[in-house]
């Protein structure tokens, strides 16, 4: 169960954390890339999804729900598309949203791995 008490904060986390959070897959994430089309193809986090933030005002990714924990990537620092995308998800009751404020310039810098390519499927919201 989550704790209510939890609805209106914005969490935020390392891309370390991040890759930590990646091997242990319950409960469940979703790492969501806010990045453009090129960029989300030239690498991205393992199994992230890549979604047009405009796409987020029509509800949550498809196969999330409310309870999904959903962690945010863009750019790097003070990218405004992951504060924005923040407070959609919580507008359509996403209830833990998990901010990357590093985003993939830290997980470059860090040197983890990375997926390359079109992705199998685009993510669309539901």
């Amino acid at each position: 169960t989550m704790d209510m008490h939890f609805d209106g904060v914005i969490f935020q986390t390392h891309a370390a954390e991040l890759r930590r959070r990646l091997r242990h897959p319950h409960p469940p994430f979703c790492v969501l890339d806010l990045r453009p089309a090129g960029e989300f193809a030239r690498g991205r986090v393992p199994g992230a999804l890549r979604i047009n933030p405009e796409d987020l005002e029509r509800g949550l990714p498809a196969g999330t729900d409310a309870a999904t924990e959903f962690f945010l990537v863009g750019r790097g620092p003070d990218d405004p598309a992951v504060r924005a995308a923040a407070v959609t998800l919580r507008r359509h009751g996403a209830r833990r949203r998990v901010e990357v404020p590093g985003g993939m310039l830290e997980w470059r810098q860090a040197g983890f791995e990375e997926e390359r390519g079109e992705p199998r499927e685009p993510a669309r919201a539901a």
